[in-house]
């Protein structure tokens, strides 16, 4: 009888210490805070990238570098005491695209102009700038041979900017020309058998490019009847 009264007595004090243990109120822990993961700059990320922290006017930007870049392939009017028509707003535009961005640079075949500007195409993302001032009416087309790689591209976009009145197209007298500051690269002329300058050819037998380098090296203004500063209007445009 002893033996089973300890037997009892030793399991009800086993299972008081069960309840105890499963029962007793357990103090909160506070959750392990999550670290938020810091995010990568463009530059960590996109090595090809390059900042412009200065839109210097429609299409000449300086670099974070301090490089300065010419937008290859477009003319935009001058701004300040030679300011042309529509000089300021298309300022404005390339520095709302422009101002503070990371893009990625394209060279075409000429390094820099007689200004050591870089000649360059420039991208934001899948948007080439260029083409964008050209086809919203804030730039013309104007290229130099060799670097005509996008000129069909551009003409198109001008073509339907001006078929729209778009920017300058509606805004300004006439058709606006090129300006001094559309300087030609600093690499020779294309070799020899690629272009010469002949100008008794006519449009019919020469090709865009051929006929803009015509124009703009050659000097043969028979290329452009209206003045505008692209060549053979009627097959170029």
């Amino acid at each position: 009888m002893t033996k089973l009264h300890g037997l009892a007595v030793f399991l009800a004090g086993s299972l008081v210490t069960l309840l105890i243990i499963f029962l007793w109120p357990k103090v909160p822990t506070s959750p392990t805070a999550v670290q938020p993961t810091p995010a990568s700059s463009p530059t960590s990320t996109s090595p090809n990238l390059v900042q412009i922290t200065n839109v210097i006017d429609g299409d000449t930007v300086r670099l974070s570098t301090g490089k300065v870049v010419r937008l290859i392939g477009i003319d935009t009017p001058e701004i300040g005491g030679r300011g042309g028509c529509f000089g300021q707003e298309a300022s404005q535009k390339a520095n709302e695209l422009l101002q503070g961005q990371y893009v990625r640079l394209e060279k075409d075949v000429s390094e820099t102009d007689r200004y050591n500007r870089l000649l360059r195409y420039v991208w934001k993302g899948d948007e080439l700038v260029n083409e964008t001032l050209v086809a919203q009416g804030f730039a013309a087309v104007s290229t130099f041979p060799p670097d005509v790689k996008y000129q069909d591209r551009f003409l198109a976009a001008q073509k339907a900017a001006r078929e729209a009145n778009l920017g300058l197209w509606s805004a300004c007298v006439g058709s606006p020309k090129p300006t001094a500051k559309a300087t030609p690269p600093t690499s020779s002329p294309p070799a020899s058998g690629t272009y010469t300058c002949d100008c008794s050819k006519t449009c019919s037998n020469l090709s865009c490019a051929e006929a803009q380098y015509q124009l703009t090296v050659c000097g043969c203004s028979v290329r452009d009847a209206d003045g505008d500063g692209i060549a053979c209007d009627s097959q170029c445009q």
